[in-house]
């Protein structure tokens, strides 16, 4: 278990709330440009003091969208009701292109209407 907060200990906590915030800032630039014109809105709050890692952004087929990004674009983010896609943002090991990738992945399933072809009926577990 030491060994494992290794790399933790070794960036720093300041250094990873910094790296943290600037993901999510990034992510949230991304988002209102990408996905807003394509009814996605940010679930999470703007004022970086008030959100963790994780960044959540609603559309209406928040459910069936997610279906399609963990079963076609290899994303995995978590749903929650009634249309939240909620992304982790990992600062010790997601980088910035990673959050570009995830953000085009979702758009490309949203553009071009990939959750269509996902039942309404939820999942036990998403």
């Amino acid at each position: 278990m030491e060994a494992a907060l290794d790399p933790l200990l070794e960036a720093g906590l300041d250094r990873l709330r910094v790296k943290s915030l600037l993901l999510s800032e990034y992510l949230i630039y991304l988002s209102d440009t990408l996905l807003g014109p394509l009814g996605c809105r940010l679930g999470s709050p703007r004022i970086p003091e008030r959100r963790g890692s994780h960044i959540s952004l609603r559309h209406p087929e928040g459910y069936r969208i997610n279906r399609a990004l963990i079963e076609e674009m290899n994303v995995l983010p978590d749903f929650r009701e009634p249309d939240n896609l909620r992304l982790g943002l990992t600062p010790l090991y997601t980088s910035f292109s990673e959050v570009w990738e995830g953000v085009d992945r979702i758009r490309q399933v949203v553009a071009d209407k990939r959750f269509e072809k996902y039942p309404f009926q939820r999942l036990t577990v998403t």
